[in-house]
């Protein structure tokens, strides 16, 4: 019989409504290099000590892989700074995680496009089953799936009295993070000033 693991619950609506001093990145600087291939998910030390790790961490590399997808890239120091300046510090007990080096960068429209064909935007709201945060993974993985390597993710943030998910990228056009509301497709800039993030996964 196996030991429990122990874990404690920490409401949002418990941590202060201070920001931090710094924002916290969580960089994940280790990865397969291949796909795992069925009958190996147990088994991904063993991958990793065949066929070692990526290490993301150095900018000087190209992006690449045995598939090639041309196009103008940006780097995870560049999307990191525009989080910073357009999202601003995160709440207390925040944290950005940040998952590759590099990122391919599409025009807006071609989001706009994705976004208007996928249909999460129509979906029925349901009290906890299916509310902002299934909306916000759902077109997270639309996005990602038809625009590879696209720095877009999740954004979960705080302000008075509410928390609320969404999706966030950078904008290819302005240089800047960029805020989708996940039920309306709406694209807009995000109040840092009412608001704080919670949680930045791109």
């Amino acid at each position: 019989m196996s030991k429990e693991v122990p874990y404690e619950i920490i409401k949002v609506s418990d941590l202060p409504d201070k920001k931090e001093e710094k924002i916290k990145v969580l960089l994940l600087d280790k990865k397969l290099p291949r796909k795992v291939e069925p009958g190996e998910e147990d088994n991904v030390e063993d991958i990793a000590k065949a066929d070692g790790t990526q290490d993301i961490d150095a900018e000087s590399l190209e992006p690449g892989g045995t598939t090639v997808i041309s196009g103008p890239t940006v780097t995870k120091t560049e999307v990191l700074n525009a989080i910073a300046r357009d999202f601003g510090r995160t709440c207390c007990g925040g944290l950005v995680i940040m998952s590759d080096g590099f990122y391919f960068l599409y025009r807006t429209r071609e989001i706009e496009k994705v976004l208007s064909e996928d249909l999460t935007d129509v979906q029925m709201w349901i009290n906890t089953y299916f509310d902002c945060d299934d909306f916000a993974q759902v077109v997270a993985g639309a996005i990602n799936n038809q625009l590879k390597g696209i720095p877009f993710g999740t954004l979960w943030y705080k302000g008075p009295g509410v928390y609320h998910a969404v999706n966030c990228f950078y904008s290819r056009e302005e240089k800047k993070m960029k805020v989708v509301e996940p039920q309306t497709d709406r694209i807009y800039d995000f109040n840092k000033v009412k608001y704080c993030p919670m949680l930045v996964v791109i």
